[in-house]
């Protein structure tokens, strides 16, 4: 049977909805090649070294020390359509950073 939460507290916490930045070049790493592509493929190409926005939902630690968001996100393309929107993925805490919300109007 499958047990959804697993911890010394019977509840798991609140999520904590913070604004963050994704730094994707950060999370994704360098541009393997060192330019611009000239001949695009269909469909556009991904935005991979960008900064997005994202709403971090908890953080969790891994066995070796390291810290992970778990955080939600969309990749886009050059134009700015949604590519990917990711839920709760892991990311690494050197690829976050707060991000100031702001005022409503």
């Amino acid at each position: 049977m499958y047990k959804p939460w697993s911890s010394s507290v019977s509840t798991p916490p609140a999520p904590l909805d913070r604004p963050v930045w994704v730094h994707l070049d950060r999370l994704y790493g360098p541009p393997d090649s060192p330019g611009p592509i000239a001949d695009p493929v269909p469909g556009g190409l991904l935005v991979a070294t960008a900064r997005v926005p994202g709403l971090l939902k908890r953080w969790a630690r891994a066995v070796d020390g390291r810290w992970f968001g778990r955080v939600n996100f969309a990749v886009c393309d050059a134009y700015g359509a949604v590519v990917a929107e990711h839920l709760a993925a892991l990311v690494p805490a050197s690829a976050l950073t707060p991000r100031e919300e702001e005022p409503r109007r």
